[in-house]
């Protein structure tokens, strides 16, 4: 049976970042409802847009009298309409500090302020105002917190169907996610119409990587840099088989960024790397037919790719394990991309007489790779 009461709709970080509701009730007609059971929520709107989602029941003694609580999550969704949205605002969290122009708030100033282009669409991103004390509270405890602020809309001012806002969103991961060495991915984000009301909401959740230590593409000063990227992935983000390959790719720089267990980290590094050798070497140059290119091996395809790319394929100096595992080997392995390659080969197809790699080499592979 059917029970309107009032209740609270948050955003929770722990036990993994997710939308929670939460009530209490001492309505009669709860005394119908199975007690421990499961309970359909459906949060009010124009029309229902949510249901089926379940929580626990507990019963409580107040004061007053006996009262039902209940607590649950919601199902990833959005809600509202869509047809007429001209912005959308979303918040970021766990993205480092990058130096951009000043905002003044509250007798306060800071340059956190970053103006951005991709594609057909322009952003606004702010750091939040307090993001000192928040920061320090990220590295000396991880976990996480939304740490910026933005919204994005069309450079023409046209309305913004659903579909585009989710594409845009994936842009935003994934540019996040590569640029700082972390997943991470807008969040709650909100749609406002042509007369700047609220008509759509996101309370989908996509993963998000508690705050760590990582290999960063961006630094503080890195605002320019950023802004290449966000022009680069938004000129490709319209073509499909790009946009797959840039997300697939991103998602083996994360994993061979996580670093741990060394061997899986450089080898994800590796498969990654192929992956781009065929796009740019087959997809983009056609300097090879996809024949040619299988008939070759993962090594020399790649040493291709950093040619193409003008960057050498040595092992540098400094790497002195590495070094001298590829000088070790059977046969000898002359180039970086040849040792990492044969390493990974040690990984993803396991054998008794295959060589093994010390964790001080793998830790070099890794660095190369990286």
């Amino acid at each position: 049976m059917p029970v309107a009461v009032d209740g609270v709709i948050k955003w929770a970080w722990l036990p993994t970042p997710r939308v929670t509701y939460s009530f209490t009730t001492d309505d009669p007609k709860t005394n119908e409802w199975n007690i421990g059971g499961d309970i359909e929520v459906s949060v009010p709107a124009s029309e229902p847009l949510l249901s089926g989602d379940t929580g626990s029941a507990t019963d409580e003694d107040t004061s007053s009298a006996w009262a039902l609580s209940v607590d649950g999550w919601l199902k990833h969704t959005t809600r509202g309409d869509s047809s007429d949205v001209r912005r959308v605002t979303f918040f970021l969290p766990n993205v480092p500090q990058v130096n951009g122009t000043w905002i003044q708030g509250h007798g306060h100033s800071w340059n956190g302020r970053w103006s951005l282009e991709a594609g057909d669409w322009q952003f606004t991103i702010d750091e939040r105002q307090d993001r000192i004390p928040v920061r320090k509270t990220l590295r000396q405890s991880g976990g996480y917190a939304f740490t910026h602020v933005g919204e994005f809309a069309r450079k023409d001012g046209a309305a913004i169907p659903e579909d585009e806002i989710s594409n845009v969103l994936h842009l935003l991961r994934c540019i996040f996610s590569f640029s700082f060495g972390r997943a991470t991915s807008p969040a709650l984000a909100s749609g406002y119409d042509s007369s700047n009301s609220l008509a759509w909401l996101d309370w989908r959740v996509f993963h998000i990587a508690p705050w760590a230590s990582a290999s960063q593409v961006i630094d503080e000063t890195g605002l320019a840099d950023l802004e290449h990227i966000f022009a680069g992935f938004g000129s490709l983000w319209s073509d499909l088989f790009e946009r797959d390959l840039l997300s697939n790719a991103i998602s083996y720089f994360l994993q061979c960024n996580e670093m741990s267990p060394l061997p899986l980290a450089a080898s994800a590094g590796q498969a990654g790397i192929e992956l781009l050798a065929y796009e740019r070497l087959v997809e983009e140059q056609q300097t090879f037919t996809p024949g040619q290119y299988k008939n070759k091996s993962a090594h020399e395809n790649i040493s291709a790719l950093l040619a193409s790319c003008k960057v050498a394929n040595s092992i540098p100096p400094e790497l002195t394990r590495l070094t001298g595992a590829a000088a070790s080997a059977n046969p000898q392995c002359g180039t970086g991309p040849e040792i990492i390659t044969r390493m990974r080969n040690g990984v993803i197809h396991p054998s008794r007489k295959k060589p093994k790699f010390s964790t001080e080499e793998w830790l070099e592979c890794w660095q190369l790779v990286s």
